[in-house]
C-alpha cells in the first residue's frame, strides 16, 4: 500500500482526498438516504403487518366465542329439563334460534350420559335448511331427522340414519369428559357435509355438581366467510394471509386454493408444505426449517427470509382461545410490494450525485495546482537544511496559510542551531547522571548482542575480571543456565513492554556473588539492561531468615506458654506450649475462640483490671500470678510476666509476654498457709490451757473461792 504511494506528487494526493471525500460523502448520503427509506419502509412494514395479525386474531376470537355461548346456553336447558334429550319429544324450539342467528354453526346438539341418547338441530349440507336429529332407545339410536318449520318445531319425518349412533363414544363427548371443561376438538373431517369441522363441547351436570348429566357441543364448519375476510384484506399487492394448526393444516388462507384433498374417507385438511401458492409454501418451508416443531412458536414472531431471491417479510401470531385451540396466524408480504418506488428513487439520486461529482472534481484540481506550488518551494528550502545549510529562506505568497508557512519555516531554521547547541549540552548532563549510577549498564538487542556497554568499572571492582564489549553475545559474557535466562527475559520484557527483573547468583575466583538485574525495553529491537550488586544484601538476608528460623524454633518448641495480644483483649498469636496450657486444640483454635481475655481467661476479673493498670504505669508486668479459666471450665494457677511493645512515638503496638503453670507450686503453698495455721491454733490451746491450771492452782484463787462458798445467797440478796 505504501509502495503505491511511494512517488505520488503532492498534486495527485490532494485530488485523491478531494475525490475522495466527495465519493465517500454523495456514497455515505446516498447509502444513508436508502437506508432510511428501507428502515422507513421496514416499520411502515412491520405495523402493517402487526395490524393485519391483530385483525385476524380478532376476527378468529370473535367468530369462535358464539358456540362456547351456545353450549352453555344448552347446558343450562338440559340440567332444567327443558331440553328432551333422554326421549326427544321437546326442545327442538331453542336450538332451531341457536342457528338461525348463528349462522356460521353447523350442528348445535347435546348428549346424555345414560345410554348415549342424542338431541340436536343441524344445518343441511345440501340446501342450508335447519332439520332436528335425535337419536334414542326409542328408535333403536337410529337418529331420526325432521324437517322444522319457522317456529322450530318439527313437522314431518325427513329420513332415518342406518348405523347406530352412541353420543358417548364421539370425539366431542370424550373430549369434555377428559377436560372436565370447555374444550374444541381437532380440526375434522365432518360426515354430513364433508367439511372440515372443528367441535366446542362443554359437560353437563346436575345442580349438586357431582353427577354427569351428558354433553353439549356445537360444530363449527370453518367457513367460506373467514376466507372472504382474508381475501379482502390488503396485504401489500402480492401478500398472502392463512391460519394452520400446530401440525401444519392449513385453517383458512387468504387465496382461492381449496383446503381439502381427497375425497370420501379419504379427505384430509391441506398442509402448509403441499400448497400450490410459492408464497404460502415458502412462508411454511421457512417456518419448518427455522423452528423444526411448530409447536415451538409459543411468541410473536416478526422476521424476513429468502424466497426465489426475493426478501419476504413474515408476521406470526399464536392464537389460542383459552378452550384449546391453538393455531398460527401468518402474514407474509414481499418486500418488492413496499421498495419499488424507493429503489426508483434511489437511481435518480444517483445520477444526480454523479452529476456533482464530476463538477467538485474539475474544482478540486484547480485548487490543487494553487496549493502546490508554494509546498514545492518549501520542500526544497528543506532539503537545504538537511544539508546542513541553516540559512534557507522561504518568499512569501498570497495565500493565507503558505504565508504563515514560510513564516514559520524562517523562525524554525533561526531556531536549529540554538537547538543544536543545546542538545549537545543536555547529552552531556544524560552522560554524566548514567555515569553516576552504580549499576552496570548494557544496551542489548533481541537476540542477545551487546550494543554498548556503560559504567564497565561498575563490576570490574567487583569481580575483578573482564566485562563484555560492544558486539559480544550474552553467551560470551555468561554461563550458559544464566546466559538461556537472560535471553528468553530479553524475549518477555519485548513481548510485554514491562519491566522484567530477577536475580542471577555468579561465582567468581570462589567467591559468591549475587545480582539484581532489570530490563527495561528501550525501542522495538533494544534493551536496557542494569545490573547492581546485592551480595551484602542476600547475605544480611541469609543472616536475618536464619535468625527468624531460629526464633521460630524456640517459639514453637519452648515449653512455657508465649503469646502476643492486643489492647483490645484478643490475643494475636499464641506458641503450641500455650494451646496446651489452656486445653486447645492448636494455636490457631485458641486465638479463634478467645474473645476477650478478661472474661474468658481470668477467674477473677479484678486481677486482669490491676494487670492492665500495671502496664499502663510501667510497660511491663513480671511474675503477676492469678487464677485461669482452661477451655473444659477448671480452673489453674498461671504466673506471667508481660511488656508493652511501642512504635517510634511511643504508641503501644501489642503486649508479648509468657505464661507458664504454677498451679502444683500455688496448692503447695496453700497446703503449707494451712498446716501453719492449723499448727498456730494448736499452741493457743495449750497457752490457754496452762494459764487456767496456774490461775486456779494459785494462792489467792483458792482463799476467793472459799469465801465464796462461805456466802449465804439467799441472805446477800435480800
Amino acid at each position: 500500500m505504501l509502495n503505491a504511494f511511494k512517488n505520488l506528487s503532492l498534486r495527485s494526493l490532494l485530488l485523491i482526498a478531494f475525490v475522495g471525500q466527495l465519493l465517500g460523502i454523495v456514497g455515505l448520503v446516498g447509502y444513508l438516504s436508502l437506508r432510511n427509506s428501507q428502515r422507513t419502509v421496514q416499520t411502515l412494514a412491520v405495523q402493517i403487518r402487526q395490524e393485519l395479525t391483530s385483525r385476524i386474531e380478532r376476527e378468529l376470537q370473535s367468530y369462535f366465542e358464539t358456540p362456547h355461548e351456545i353450549n352453555r346456553l344448552n347446558a343450562a336447558a338440559f340440567v332444567r329439563g327443558e331440553l328432551d334429550i333422554e326421549n326427544g319429544q321437546f326442545g327442538e324450539a331453542q336450538l332451531y334460534q341457536q342457528m338461525k342467528i348463528s349462522p356460521n354453526v353447523a350442528f348445535a346438539y347435546c348428549g346424555g350420559s345414560r345410554q348415549g341418547e342424542f338431541f340436536g338441530v343441524l344445518r343441511s349440507p345440501d340446501d342450508g335448511s335447519l332439520q332436528l336429529s335425535y337419536g334414542n332407545s326409542a328408535n333403536e339410536f337410529l337418529r331420526d331427522y325432521f324437517s322444522l318449520d319457522v317456529a322450530g318445531l318439527r313437522t314431518f319425518k325427513l329420513f332415518q340414519a342406518t348405523t347406530p349412533y352412541d353420543a358417548r363414544q364421539r370425539p366431542w363427548y370424550r373430549a369434555a369428559i377428559s377436560s372436565q371443561g370447555p374444550v374444541w376438538t381437532d380440526v375434522y373431517i365432518a360426515f354430513t357435509t364433508g367439511l372440515p369441522n372443528v367441535t366446542a363441547s362443554l359437560p353437563v351436570y346436575d345442580r349438586t355438581g357431582q353427577r354427569l348429566l351428558g354433553v353439549c357441543a356445537t360444530d363449527v364448519v370453518l367457513p367460506e366467510e373467514f376466507r372472504d375476510f382474508l381475501r379482502s384484506l390488503e396485504i401489500g399487492n402480492s401478500g398472502q394471509a392463512f391460519v394452520l394448526d400446530r401440525s401444519g393444516n392449513l385453517i383458512a388462507n387468504s387465496n382461492d386454493e381449496p383446503l381439502m384433498v381427497g375425497e370420501g374417507d379419504q379427505a384430509r385438511s391441506l398442509r402448509v408444505m403441499e400448497s400450490q401458492d410459492p408464497l404460502v409454501k415458502g412462508a411454511g418451508t421457512y417456518l419448518k426449517d427455522t423452528f423444526g416443531d411448530l409447536d415451538r412458536i409459543r411468541q410473536p414472531q416478526r422476521r424476513r427470509f429468502w424466497l426465489d431471491g426475493r426478501r419476504q417479510f413474515i408476521d406470526v401470531v399464536p392464537f389460542n382461545d383459552g378452550f384449546g385451540l391453538d393455531w398460527l396466524i401468518v402474514a407474509v408480504v414481499p418486500e418488492a410490494d413496499f421498495m419499488g418506488q424507493i429503489y426508483a428513487n434511489t437511481r435518480t439520486t444517483l445520477l444526480l450525485a454523479l452529476g456533482g461529482l464530476l463538477m467538485a472534481i474539475t474544482l478540486a484540481a484547480l485548487a490543487a495546482r494553487s496549493l502546490t506550488r508554494p509546498v514545492l518551494e518549501v520542500c526544497q528550502a528543506a532539503e537545504g537544511i538537511a544539508e546542513g545549510n541553516l540559512d534557507q529562506r522561504v518568499t512569501a505568497t498570497p495565500i493565507r496559510e503558505m504565508r504563515r508557512l514560510a513564516r514559520n519555516f524562517n523562525s524554525m531554521a533561526q531556531q536549529l542551531q540554538s537547538s543544536f547547541t543545546a542538545l549537545r549540552k543536555s547529552e552531556a548532563t544524560n552522560r554524566a547522571i548514567v555515569e553516576a549510577i552504580p549499576d552496570l549498564l548494557i544496551r542489548t538487542r533481541q537476540d542477545g548482542t551487546y550494543l554498548d556497554i556503560i559504567n564497565r568499572d561498575r563490576l570490574l571492582q567487583i569481580h575483578n575480571d573482564s566485562h563484555p564489549v560492544a558486539g559480544t553475545h550474552v553467551q560470551d559474557s555468561l554461563p550458559p543456565d544464566l546466559a538461556a535466562k537472560r535471553l528468553d527475559m530479553l524475549q518477555q520484557t519485548l513481548s510485554t513492554n514491562t519491566v522484567q527483573i530477577y536475580e542471577q547468583h555468579l561465582k567468581v575466583d570462589e567467591q559468591d556473588f549475587d545480582e539484581e538485574v532489570r530490563l527495561v525495553a528501550l525501542a522495538e529491537d533494544e534493551v536496557l539492561i542494569m545490573v547492581r550488586d546485592i551480595t551484602q544484601r542476600k547475605r544480611a538476608e541469609k543472616a536475618l531468615q536464619i535468625a527468624e528460623e531460629k526464633y521460630r524454633s524456640i517459639y514453637e518448641n519452648a515449653l512455657e506458654g508465649i503469646f502476643q495480644s492486643s489492647q483490645k483483649g484478643r490475643f494475636i498469636s499464641v506458641n503450641p506450649a500455650m494451646a496446651r496450657l489452656y486445653g486447645y486444640d492448636s494455636p490457631e483454635d485458641m486465638v479463634a475462640k478467645i474473645e476477650n481475655i478478661g472474661k474468658q481467661i481470668y477467674v477473677n476479673p479484678e486481677k486482669r483490671n490491676i494487670f492492665t493498670r500495671l502496664l499502663d504505669n510501667t510497660g511491663e508486668v513480671k511474675d503477676f500470678d492469678y487464677r485461669s479459666y482452661r477451655q473444659d471450665g477448671s480452673i489453674i494457677w498461671v504466673e506471667e510476666n508481660t511488656r508493652a511493645v511501642r512504635d517510634d512515638n511511643g504508641h503501644i503496638l501489642y503486649f508479648e509476654g509468657i505464661v507458664k503453670d504454677i498451679t502444683e507450686r500455688k496448692l503447695r503453698e496453700i497446703a503449707m498457709q494451712r498446716q501453719l495455721e492449723e499448727l498456730q491454733i494448736e499452741i493457743d490451746e495449750t497457752q490457754k490451757a496452762q494459764d487456767v491450771a496456774q490461775i486456779t492452782e494459785s494462792t489467792y484463787f483458792q482463799e476467793l473461792q472459799s469465801e465464796i462458798s462461805d456466802i449465804d445467797l439467799d441472805n446477800f440478796w435480800s
